[in-house]
């Protein structure tokens, strides 16, 4: 099996961009308009701490198996050890079933390193970036809230600009 330079999901990001961006930007004007709201109601600035995000359960098994196949797994793959295991173990000694075995094994292992350490470390630093993203923008909302505003007023037309007046 040989893999080649299709880059599949550059092709799909790039054709799906403006969906995209109309998502994001979506949540984006709620998150401003929450902030506002709370600067409406008068609740003072304080830095906060958020978690949108949670790691899955451990039961999730092909969330695992394709995070390791994608991260782990492509490095393996990358560095050829897949390649000299199988000519070391097939090749020189013949063991077809003790070649899976340490595939199956080694399997097991990096998915319990996915989910022990990756995952959580990933998680936990997405929440950080979006709890400071998040600050960042209470923050400005709270000390000049005509910017806050007008930034909320000119994605909402630009979005609208964008879908209804198309050309």
């Amino acid at each position: 099996m040989k893999i080649t330079n299709n880059y599949w999901n550059k092709k799909v990001l790039l054709k799906n961009t403006k969906e995209i961006v109309g998502s994001g930007t979506t949540y984006v004007i709620l998150a401003f308009v929450l902030l506002l709201w709370h600067f409406a109601l008068g609740i003072k600035f304080e830095w906060q701490t958020i978690s949108p995000l949670s790691a899955p359960s451990v039961f999730v098994r092909v969330f695992y198996s394709a995070f390791t196949f994608c991260t782990i797994g492509l490095f393996l793959y990358v560095i050829k050890f897949y390649k000299v295991l199988h000519n070391i173990v097939v090749k020189a000694f013949g063991m077809w079933e003790l070649y899976n075995f340490i595939k199956a094994v080694l399997w097991l292992f990096l998915m319990y390193i996915s989910y022990a350490y990756l995952v959580p470390w990933l998680f936990n630093v997405l929440n950080t970036s979006m709890s400071i993203l998040f600050n960042i923008a209470n923050l400005v909302i709270y000390a000049l809230p005509p910017i806050g505003i007008a930034l909320i007023l000119s994605i909402v037309y630009l979005l609208c600009r964008q879908k209804y007046f198309k050309k």
